[in-house]
């Protein structure tokens, strides 16, 4: 036999010992890094990947939903969502990152409790379902299949897979025109592969991540512990059973020759592409189905990891009441924050000193209803709510590409509190309003507002303002609470404690003062406002 032909055979059996060998090394691998996750609360990949696309989901399908019932942009960025989002990002798939920003805009529910405390307490299914979800990854992030445009093939291409192998086997028959020919097409494929690939790259990938998916979902399905999945799974079997190798030659993560050689001269990609996406149209819904069921058990791995991060939290409460009932409530992206406890069944108006606690008192509020609707989870050790959406007008700031000064996009973005098209509870909260303009204009717009809120029979507020005047103006319809602070030996402390009633402190000049500015000014300042008062 000639040589050429005993390096074809090698070559071929070195290719396929390294597609069965190199997974079972990588996923002993994985599988001992994945054991000490939950005890160090860490997620498997410790950077963000550039090719990141969190929002996809939530962007592409939220048409689909009411407009209202979302997270808004403005809402999202005042409240640091996207802390928060990165904070509770344990999940193994790109999927499921999608598809947990798409539950904190409100798209989805992560509430599982039963599932969640399988996670929570046992190890053995906890590690087991990590496993799997860590081997689809975050490699690839995918377009949705119910995207994907079918493309057309070609016969003679789909018949190019099987040539390099045909002259091969031809070649123990007739070497000389065997091993040309299987040389030549060898070639041929690899170029073929190179230049077809560019025109189909993107569902490619989506086609050989979803294989997987599939692959996984089956799998999954069958543990006695995880929910149940309504699909045929032999729609599939040409996917299930080459979501293995499609995996590994398709990663990013390709160390071997032999496995990109053997890929490009068989045009797997360009071949297994064709046999598996007339199943994923035909059936979309079935894929789909895999896709959230994926996206679910990764979902809830990730908040209950997280819960394991915080200082303490509870199950909310749903009530049909009226009214917001927490006790011990902190913000959930402060450690050892100073709790709060408060029954909310009126709209407030917060004054209190710069500094004192005021934004994030609110801030914790607001973002303890929205995990509280999304994923079943307060920061607090009781929060009883009715349920409903939050709006927020509070980090405010000048536009330079829009040309909008402060005012104007605090204006705008309290305007948009008006048109809010929904029966539901609204909560809105408004942090040092109208502060963009001059205080008698400030105060006169910031009382007619809020008492036009007022009259939104849904709405509850919560107000922020150093304007005392308004908690005057005001007292009809709104409760007044404070934050405020203590002076004592040249030195300004807080106990980000919620009082009732209007501050009686201030801190603005004393702090010039204790900031050592010259006398003469800090004596001039307190000696006008003493004056004015």
């Amino acid at each position: 036999m000639p040589p050429i032909l005993w390096f074809f055979i090698a070559f071929i059996i070195a290719a396929t010992a390294l597609t069965i060998v190199t997974p079972i090394v990588a996923n002993k691998k994985l599988a001992r890094d994945i054991s000490t996750l939950w005890a160090s609360q860490r997620t498997l990949e410790r950077f963000i990947r550039p090719n990141h696309t969190y929002s996809y989901q939530f962007d592409t399908y939220q048409h689909q939903h009411e407009e209202h019932q979302q997270l808004d942009d403005k809402t999202w960025s005042d409240l640091n969502l996207d802390s928060v989002f990165h904070n509770m990002n344990f999940n193994f798939t790109a999927i499921g990152e999608m598809r947990l920003y798409a539950t904190l805009r409100n798209m989805f529910k992560v509430q599982d409790e039963s599932l969640m405390t399988h996670f929570r307490t046992n190890q053995t299914f906890r590690t087991e379902i990590s496993l799997h979800l860590a081997q689809i990854g975050k490699a690839i992030y995918p377009i949705f299949p119910d995207q994907i445009a079918p493309i057309k093939r070609n016969p003679f291409f789909m018949i190019c897979t099987y040539l390099p192998l045909i002259f091969a086997v031809s070649a123990f028959f007739v070497p000389g025109i065997g091993i040309t020919l299987t040389i030549i097409f060898a070639i041929f494929n690899m170029v073929l592969s190179g230049i077809l690939k560019r025109s189909y790259e993107q569902d490619l990938n989506s086609m050989f991540y979803t294989s997987t998916v599939i692959k996984k979902a089956y799998e999954l399905h069958s543990n006695p512990l995880t929910p149940n999945l309504d699909v045929n799974f032999k729609h599939f079997t040409t996917a299930r059973r080459f979501s293995g190798l499609l995996g590994r030659v398709n990663s990013t993560d390709e160390t071997s020759i032999f496995s990109m050689l053997f890929k490009l001269i068989f045009m797997l990609d360009y071949h297994l592409f064709h046999l598996i996406q007339h199943s994923f149209k035909k059936y979309e819904d079935e894929v789909m189905a895999c896709y959230d069921y994926i996206a679910h058990l990764d979902n809830h791995y990730a908040v209950a990891l997280w819960r394991e991060t915080l200082d303490s939290y509870t199950l909310p409460e749903k009530t049909a009441d009226d009214c917001i009932d927490f006790e011990d409530l902190t913000h959930p992206l402060i450690t050892e924050a100073i709790p709060n406890s408060l029954t909310i069944d009126n709209h407030i108006l917060l004054t209190g000193s710069n500094a004192s606690g005021k934004s994030t008192f609110m801030k914790a509020v607001a973002l303890n209803i929205v995990l509280s609707e999304t994923i079943h989870t307060a920061s607090a050790s009781k929060f009883v709510y009715k349920p409903g959406l939050v709006y927020t007008s509070m980090v405010n700031q000048d536009d330079i590409l829009s040309g909008d000064s402060y005012f104007m996009s605090e204006v705008k973005s309290i305007k948009r509190l008006f048109d809010i098209r929904s029966n539901n509870k609204i909560y809105v909260f408004i942090d040092e309003i109208f502060k963009g303009t001059n205080t008698t204009e400030r105060i006169a717009a910031s009382e007619s507002v809020l008492n036009y809120l007022n009259q939104l029979q849904t709405y509850t507020v919560i107000a922020a303002t150093h304007d005392i005047e308004l908690s005057i103006l005001l007292e009809r319809n709104y409760i007044n609470y404070h934050f405020n602070e203590s002076i004592s030996h040249n030195e300004i402390s807080f106990d980000f404690k919620i009082k009732p009633g209007k501050a009686d402190t201030r801190n603005a000049i004393e702090l010039l003062r204790i900031m050592d500015f010259p006398d003469q000014i800090y004596n001039r300042a307190k000696k006008l406002a003493n004056h004015d008062n």
